[in-house]
């Protein structure tokens, strides 16, 4: 069981995949953490392709807890929805003002500034364009549509996802339908409709997504299903369905697709359809659905990245505050950490040189992996320390000035970039 709450560090990625379905990712996306595999699995990011391929609109969604400082282990997130954001996604950020006040007491007004001098801030700093970025104190969409999720989920699907127990606090119970609601309510109309939705998140985060895509399901009358001949659609629910069919029908022929129709069955087999056709079809009914059911999901998809290493090995965590580094760091402050970091090279410069470092369990070569879009150079770093023709000492100090620089221009970018926060608020008042 994975645990999203746990401060544990996960390192059998290929396991958890195996686990858990997690699929592989392919060659589509060509950005650095998709081809270094630090994105290594995702779900139903074959929608995301899809909708790209075919110019459709498609959703990037993440949030962020307004407690501690932004560091470089959340930034592997934004790199991403800058990167999805290039692509054609509308971006939507939530920030957890909710679920930082319930469990750690803090005040909204405090929430709002940490998530706005902190985060924010820096994201903009980083490249994100505008997008609708919401407290969800403020976001009575989200609210409702959390309401109403929690009529589709029990006590017992809790306890099997999460490990709840009877003793578990209400709250442990609210927030994974809150988080739920987060990603799915952009789907609703006044935000665009249903879409295909990506969420980037580390394998902590598994849990929520499963929920959210079971949700997302139940809430569909329209059941779109792979089978050995082609593709099939059943209808959901206790209804009639003779009126949902004939819809169906009708567009699906206006889209070229022959059906055989079985009102008893409650279905539809689209004889001319091959299983590839199963996300064309779905987002094409969703459409239809929309107009007779406000709660009409696309499944959200999602990338799982691996979590960056601490400096001092295990997870980053504000707990330890040299094992990460703060995007509002001192960027001398930075290169001290950096200096200070674990690595995974030898005790003796002599075994260095003899049998070269491990690059694969460095925290320190993470920096480059992760923060330096240059394959060539990372590639160079990785077999210069591998061959022991690299020394920790001067690989700290040159990933120090790479991360110092980072920082430096971040900082200088800042004044200008809190004079653009209305752009990407929702409630535009600071």
């Amino acid at each position: 069981m994975i645990n999203p709450w746990s401060s544990k560090q996960y390192f059998d990625y290929e396991k958890l995949k195996k686990d858990f379905g997690i699929e592989n990712t392919d060659n589509f996306f060509n950005h650095y953490l998709f081809t270094r595999r630090l994105i290594f699995g995702q779900r139903s990011i074959s929608y995301i392709e899809f909708a790209i391929k075919n110019k459709m609109p498609f959703n990037a969604v993440t949030g962020l807890m307004p407690s501690g400082e932004m560091h470089l282990g959340n930034k592997i997130t934004i790199d991403q929805m800058m990167y999805f954001q290039s692509l054609g996604a509308r971006v939507t950020i939530a920030v957890a003002d909710l679920e930082s006040y319930a469990t750690r007491g803090i005040s909204f007004e405090k929430a709002r500034n940490i998530a706005i001098n902190n985060y924010i801030v820096n994201y903009i700093s980083m490249g994100l364009k505008p997008c609708n970025i919401y407290f969800q104190s403020e976001n009575f969409d989200m609210q409702k549509t959390a309401y109403v999720l929690s009529n589709e989920t029990n006590m017992s699907e809790l306890k099997a996802i999460y490990g709840l127990e009877d003793s578990s606090s209400i709250l442990h119970v609210n927030a994974p339908i809150i988080q739920a609601s987060d990603v799915l309510h952009v789907q609703l109309g006044k935000y665009g409709g249903p879409a295909p939705t990506i969420v980037p998140v580390g394998v902590d985060q598994d849990p929520h997504i499963r929920l959210m895509r079971d949700l997302a399901q139940r809430y569909r009358i329209y059941n779109v299903k792979k089978e050995n001949t082609g593709i099939s659609v059943y209808i959901r629910g206790k209804n009639d369905p003779h009126e949902f069919i004939d819809r169906a029908v009708e567009i699906l022929s206006k889209n070229l697709y022959k059906t055989e129709i079985n009102y008893e069955y409650r279905s539809i087999k689209i004889s001319n359809s091959v299983p590839e056709d199963d996300i064309k079809i779905d987002i094409i009914l969703a459409n239809l659905e929309k107009d007779f059911n406000d709660m009409t999901f696309i499944g959200p998809s999602a990338t799982f990245q691996k979590l960056e290493t601490g400096l001092k090995g295990g997870k980053m965590s504000s707990s330890v505050p040299d094992s990460l580094i703060s995007l509002n760091d001192d960027p001398k402050e930075a290169e001290r950490k950096i200096k200070n970091a674990v690595t995974g090279g030898k005790k003796t410069i002599e075994e260095q040189k003899q049998f070269g470092g491990n690059p694969d369990i460095c925290p320190v070569f993470e920096l480059y992996a992760y923060h330096n879009p240059d394959n060539e150079y990372v590639t160079r770093v990785y077999d210069e320390c591998k061959g022991g023709a690299r020394m920790c000492g001067s690989c700290k100090a040159e990933a120090a000035e790479n991360i110092s620089k980072f920082l430096k221009d971040l900082k200088e970018k800042r004044d200008e970039s809190m004079t653009k926060i209305n752009d990407y608020l929702m409630n535009k008042s600071l």
